[in-house]
């Protein structure tokens, strides 16, 4: 670590990400991105090709199209900030990292190449834990977790209660859950708040569901409310609970109520907006929660 870091007075304030990311940081990003895949790309074709092996151009080469594909660009010279066009896909996609004027846009590209040099093997968690520190030091409120980036707000609720989500789903088999916590982070990222907390309540529900066939209880018509009580009725939660029973049972409760009366049924003539601080404290309560039942059925089959 450098003197300047060593001696800083104070962290930057983690804020929520809002799609914007400084140059600062996209310069980090593009030094991160020539140490995994062991490229040099400095804006000159001529320069990355030389050094540069077929694998690893090809990958750059699939993830420039599948970006141009989703965006309805030709290619990236058409993006908003980008004045050159490269016909080398590395050189293009740093300069799309540099100079993209649409930060959702670049952390979509950033996703990918990270996720395939995870792939490859070129890269791994200390290199993750690097990029995060990036995001971090730089104040914005992202963070690479298993496969993607997922928005963080408060550092100390993602580490207690969305990053151990995400880890015990991908190491216990809980692909179901998995899939529609993560499509709840990807949509509260995109914007689409309503959905990320639907998504969010399905995630819960579907560990209680996933739990119950496990052990082959009854899950009833699989709403929350009956999942909820095929737990407790056989016992699944800890005897010790008693004088809490109620109270955890009405924060089990509590996110399926954010759904239901905030995005599961027709907003009439009026358009219900769904505030950022909700669909983090659905995201928030949803993974306390996964993270809490997932933990008592993996001490249960010890």
């Amino acid at each position: 670590m450098l003197f300047s870091q060593r001696n800083n007075p104070k962290d930057i304030e983690l804020l929520p990400y809002d799609g914007y990311l400084s140059e600062r940081l996209r310069i980090q990003i593009h030094h991160f991105l020539n140490s995994v895949y062991k490229v040099y790309s400095n804006g000159s074709d001529l320069f990355s090709k030389a050094h540069t092996s077929p694998e690893v151009e090809k990958v750059f080469k699939e993830i420039n199209t599948h970006i141009c594909a989703e965006h309805g660009l030709f290619n990236f010279s058409q993006a908003p900030g980008l004045i050159r066009h490269h016909y080398n896909p590395i050189n293009a996609s740093q300069d799309f990292i540099r100079m993209c004027e649409v930060g959702d846009w670049v952390v979509d590209i950033l996703e990918l190449l990270v996720r395939s040099s995870l792939i490859l093997g070129l890269s791994n968690q200390q290199d993750i834990e690097k990029l995060n520190h990036r995001f971090r030091e730089n104040g914005v409120g992202l963070e690479f977790v298993e496969d993607r980036f997922v928005k963080i707000n408060s550092t100390i609720l993602h580490i207690e209660a969305v990053k151990p989500a995400l880890i015990l789903m991908h190491s216990t088999g809980f692909s179901g859950p998995l899939d529609e916590y993560l499509e709840a982070h990807e949509q509260y990222r995109n914007g689409d708040n309503k959905a990320a907390i639907t998504s969010a309540a399905k995630a819960f529900e579907s560990t209680m569901k996933t739990i119950c066939q496990a052990k082959g209880w009854s899950t009833g018509k699989g709403t929350a409310v009956a999942l909820i009580k095929t737990l407790f009725d056989n016992q699944f939660l800890p005897n010790y609970y008693q004088t809490q029973l109620n109270s955890l049972r009405t924060t089990l409760e509590g996110l399926p109520t954010v759904r239901n009366n905030n995005t599961g049924h027709g907003q009439g003539a009026n358009v219900i907006n769904t505030p950022d601080y909700l669909t983090q404290y659905a995201l928030n309560l949803a993974g306390a929660n996964i993270t809490l039942l997932i933990q008592i059925y993996n001490e249960a089959q010890k």
